[in-house]
């Protein structure tokens, strides 16, 4: 049975650690709900000694009941404090298998799964789980073993009666049992719907910019409205489900009791039964119908709560990316990077983004990439990163096919600047860290010099300390896009990717950081995705690629001289940048 297929009562009871405890609040909820019953025929005793006067049993039953009402609430303690160490330790370790399996799950993985599903298994989906170990186990033990240990008792006390008041126990239980199957699927659709509206939210955190440019508030709410119904109506749905069953239970579970009352007052007339066994069968009667009562409930409980499980346990086992591989030595005799007839779709997409493309960059060589938007450009980083390994043909990295590199050691041969800047909610010391992480704080000022970034800096209040998260989106793009280089250059990798790594900054600003970046390259083997083609005169090579495919290889001057796609391509921007335009992606 693989992991996907095991039952998720069973997977999160292996997954939780500290069984013991478990097992001493199981045995626990065992013996509270044997003293429990055990009160329930003391009352007999006592009201039998009271009716006939007799003081010796009466006060040794008082004391008696005294003693194990204190032993109860100390089962309690014992219990609560067991079974939540037991389910805080399991969290902790499932919060943090979570978090792993998040952090390495492949890349187009966490591409299809919006980032609100993920954060709503994470927490509402936890807290479910939460409930089912610190509540609902307990219970589930406790319920039916106090009904049968009552069931036993009232046989004792009066066969007859018990099996009179029985008649209505089947028609509650099948009654039951049939009102709780539709509420295990209408609570996962609850929790689903809960997911939806934290993908709402998280898109409108991450969109606040373009939501307010676009005016789309009213749509936004016209969305998260529209989850919130659904979620509110399947959460009528639940309650109505819960209330026909409570309102059931509740309704022929009297049925029992007016019945017993009738015929034990005539067994008592008749001198056939005492006056404390009656009173004591009623009692008892409580805790066998009860728990019947409640276990319906229970289920559904248990159900609602397994389903949360096993949401949980979806993200957990999706695939992650391989962790086996090398690493292999730099080798500068070999290409840096070869592509071999590859050729790659992404999933999903029957299209392919690249087709049979061959190229090689030797060891300091600076090579990039020009062409129209989703001509294929970005997909051969992507590649590179190891981000995806469906494709077919061979990519060599130093000699060695990538796929047979550790993906930890390929990528620390890796720098990325992207197009599209993220940066961590910590402080800009910390951002700039994160590139090389046991780099002091001489090595990141001297990063964010190189990278234009230090005077502005410098203009915070608490300079390399300022928090980004209390910043906000006050950094402007072009600052937001300096840290992610000043990342890079700390990181000191032998080959710098930058997908429009400048795209993002003024003229001025660029003019610097392009000056940075020319100094850089000199030292590395870079790969260039650009739009701007005034970025890229002086690079070794340009490959001009659309539709995934290489058509024009060569310098900037070749490349003119061959008065092709790429020399269209540069005298169209070039007219716009006399015309005061900015350079923009031309589609050819």
């Amino acid at each position: 049975m693989t992991q996907t297929q095991e039952k998720p009562f069973r997977r999160l009871i292996g997954v939780f650690p500290k069984k013991y405890l478990l097992l001493t609040g199981v045995f626990i909820s065992i013996v509270y709900a044997t003293i429990t019953v055990t009160f329930g025929y003391l009352l007999k005793v006592l009201i039998d000694a009271a009716a006939e006067g007799d003081r010796g049993p009466f006060f040794l039953v008082l004391q008696v009941s005294i003693g194990l009402l204190i032993a109860n609430a100390l089962l309690i303690y014992f219990r609560t404090r067991t079974l939540g160490g037991y389910t805080e330790n399991g969290l902790a370790l499932l919060r943090a298998q979570y978090s792993e399996r998040i952090t390495y799950l492949t890349f187009d993985t966490v591409q299809n799964i919006h980032s609100g599903e993920l954060l709503s298994r994470g927490t509402n989906d936890m807290n479910r789980i939460r409930n089912f170990t610190f509540n609902v186990i307990p219970k589930l033990i406790e319920a039916p073993l106090t009904a049968l240990l009552a069931l036993l008792v009232l046989l004792y006390l009066s066969w007859q009666l018990t099996l009179f008041a029985f008649v209505m126990i089947p028609v509650l239980i099948i009654g039951s049992t049939l009102l709780i199957k539709p509420i295990g699927p209408i609570s996962k659709k609850v929790q689903e719907k809960l997911g939806h509206i934290n993908t709402v939210v998280t898109d409108f955190i991450k969109g606040v910019e373009v939501s307010k440019a676009y005016n789309l508030e009213t749509r936004l709410e016209d969305k998260n409205t529209r989850f919130v119904e659904e979620s509110v109506s399947s959460g009528k749905q639940l309650a109505l489900r819960r209330g026909v069953l409570g309102a059931f239970s509740s309704g022929f579970s009297i049925i029992p009791f007016i019945t017993t009352f009738v015929f034990g007052g005539y067994l008592v007339i008749e001198g056939r039964m005492t006056l404390g066994s009656l009173l004591a069968f009623i009692n008892l009667l409580n805790f066998l119908t009860w728990p019947l009562t409640q276990m319906s409930t229970l289920i559904g409980d248990a159900k609602r709560d397994l389903a949360s499980a096993n949401r949980v346990f979806e993200i957990i086992d999706q695939p992650l990316e391989r962790s086996d591989g090398d690493d292999f030595p730099i080798d500068t005799t070999q290409p840096v990077v070869a592509f071999k007839d590859v050729s790659f779709s992404y999933p999903g997409d029957q299209n392919p983004v690249i087709k049979q493309l061959n190229f090689s960059i030797k060891h300091g060589e600076s090579v990039a990439f020009v062409g129209p938007s989703g001509g294929g450009k970005s997909t051969v980083t992507k590649l590179l990163m190891g981000y995806y390994d469906t494709y077919e043909g061979a990519i060599n990295v130093f000699g060695h096919d990538l796929r047979s590199w550790s993906l930890k050691a390929l990528r620390e041969k890796l720098a990325l600047v992207s197009q599209d800047t993220f940066l961590f909610p910590e402080s800009i010391h910390e951002n700039i860290q994160n590139g090389l992480v046991e780099a002091d704080e001489s090595m990141v000022m001297a990063a964010a010099k190189k990278a234009n970034a230090h005077d502005f800096i410098m203009a915070f209040n608490d300079g390399y300390q300022t928090s980004l998260n209390e910043l906000g989106n006050s950094l402007s793009g072009g600052q937001k896009q300096r840290l992610s280089i000043a990342r890079a250059i700390i990181k000191n990798a032998p080959i710098l990717l930058l997908d429009e790594a400048t795209s993002a900054l003024d003229t001025e600003s660029e003019a610097i950081i392009q000056e940075t970046l020319d100094t850089l390259l000199k030292d590395k083997t870079s790969i260039i995705i650009a739009h701007r083609l005034s970025t890229i005169k002086n690079v070794h090579k340009i490959f001009v690629i659309a539709s995934g495919a290489i058509v024009e290889s060569g310098t900037h001057d070749t490349l003119l001289a061959q008065n092709g796609v790429y020399t269209r391509l540069y005298l169209k921007q070039s007219q716009l940048e006399e015309g005061d335009a900015h350079d923009e992606i031309i589609d050819f």
